[in-house]
């Protein structure tokens, strides 16, 4: 099985300009939202669900590297969505 290292977050800009446009995204389609944090993290875990397939698909059935980057990305923005939620707790309603 191929092994991938941890490339340091050496492309930087390149991921940013990803979260950003995958926030962007998310945001068009479904708006600003306001969740519980288990809601929240049933979403990540979806997202991180569809990742797993994507790598799997990728590994064992010649799947497409793209449909594995495209998935990292949203479930990475969910997360990174989660993470700032957190950071910002004193601003959001109970």
């Amino acid at each position: 099985m191929k092994q991938y290292a941890d490339r340091c977050f050496m492309n930087f800009t390149w991921l940013w300009d990803q979260l950003h446009k995958e926030n962007q995204r998310q945001i068009t389609k479904w708006g600003i939202q306001e969740r519980t944090a288990f809601e929240w993290l049933t979403y990540a875990a979806e997202e991180f669900g569809s990742l797993a397939k994507a790598i799997s698909e990728h590994h064992y059935r010649k799947g497409q590297k793209e449909k594995v980057i495209t998935e990292a990305f949203h479930a990475a923005t969910l997360i990174l969505k989660i993470a700032e939620m957190y950071e910002n707790e004193e601003e959001n309603h109970e």
